[in-house]
């Protein structure tokens, strides 16, 4: 009697699932939340062929479960369990550290924490490479009589090391990027930017944060004071920041967030909108995320402004572009030196992210 009513309890289950799922699609299915919050495409789906036998299989599945429904929902539950109760992230690309700040710790990406700790210290061979091909680069373009000047933008761990977990430590005091900026400086004529003591000064100096909490690059603030330095490098002026008017808006941006699927739960960083400087009437003639940015002034100075470009370029793009009568700035991803050459710029600056620079290894014009 009792395998009776066991076997008509499962029946009864199953029947209940059988008819529960599409119910519930029904009712909440157009509630199911697709955004991709992940740096990547999702899988294609494949297509069957006797040649792919071995590996269709595979791919199927990875496109199954990039289209799973609920699967952000799924994903977010897990990793705010990791956050609020285990206090950790979930994804080991992504750092929890103090008062809800988050840091990137990629290994694909050149690892800022090892920058931070002061690891992987170009060695004297990888210092003269560099050397040769910034210097080579340098010459060639002033054959053309364009100047060339290296901007590296500091990474965020280091300019906000007091919210870093403890058991990382300080930051060392010799790495990678000192390393290189002090070796340029003192046996080439490579004209380096790396505003870190300014970015240093600005926090203390002023109220608001100059990196995003939940993201990897810095906010317009930061920005601009990275853009202060590059421009009284370039011998163009820009106004005080505390001379401009600072409105605070909502965040726009939050990577980190995205990458443990607490974008909404833990948005809540702060953006900045700096007004009141002249923008000499800047135009956008080009905006590409991944190509160009094109742009053109009036009464600006005359020289034509080329910048090969990462995405921490992307907040500094309006402040540079409007010291310039013309301005263009191309992704790493689509840029070429038959494209600089192209344009026939006066000044070339190779603007970088600190954790990128070991791509200077491999950067020559020829």
């Amino acid at each position: 009697m009792r395998e009776n009513r066991n076997e008509a309890i499962w029946i009864a289950a199953f029947f209940l699932m059988l008819c529960g799922v599409p119910l519930l699609w029904a009712i909440w299915g157009k509630n199911i939340d697709y955004e991709n919050y992940e740096n990547r495409m999702p899988a294609e789906k494949p297509v069957f062929s006797p040649a792919q036998i071995e590996t269709f299989p595979a791919q199927y599945e990875a496109y199954y479960n990039d289209r799973l429904p609920w699967r952000n929902q799924l994903i977010s539950l897990n990793s705010a369990v990791e956050y609020y109760v285990f206090r950790a992230s979930s994804n080991s690309n992504v750092i929890k550290g103090k008062e809800g700040w988050l840091f990137y710790n990629s290994y694909a990406d050149d690892n800022p924490m090892e920058a931070y700790k002061g690891m992987r210290l170009f060695t004297q061979e990888e210092l003269e490479r560099i050397a040769d091909n910034l210097s080579h680069t340098a010459s060639l373009l002033d054959e053309r009589g364009t100047e060339f000047v290296l901007f590296i933008a500091p990474n965020k761990e280091r300019i906000y090391a007091e919210q870093m977990p403890d058991y990382y430590g300080e930051p060392a005091a010799c790495y990678r990027t000192k390393q290189l900026v002090d070796y340029l400086q003192e046996n080439t004529d490579i004209r380096v930017v790396y505003p870190y003591e300014a970015l240093l000064r600005a926090k203390e100096q002023y109220p608001w944060q100059l990196y995003y909490r939940l993201d990897t690059h810095w906010n317009y603030i930061g920005a601009y004071v990275g853009s202060m330095a590059l421009a009284e490098e370039l011998g163009v002026a820009m106004p005080a920041l505390q001379t401009l008017d600072v409105t605070e808006t909502e965040p726009t941006i939050c990577d980190l967030a995205d990458m443990i699927h607490l974008r909404r739960q833990l948005n809540s960083d702060s953006d900045y909108v700096i007004s009141g400087y002249d923008t000499h009437h800047l135009v956008t003639d080009r905006h590409d995320l991944t190509g160009a940015y094109v742009y053109h002034c009036e009464g600006a100075d005359e020289r034509k402004l080329f910048m090969l470009r990462d995405s921490f370029a992307d907040a500094m793009d309006d402040f540079v572009a409007s010291r310039f009568n013309k301005s263009c700035m191309v992704h790493y991803s689509s840029y070429s030196h038959e494209l600089a050459e192209e344009e026939k710029p006066d000044i070339f600056v190779y603007e970088t992210v600190e954790r990128r620079i070991g791509e200077l290894l491999h950067f020559r014009m020829e």
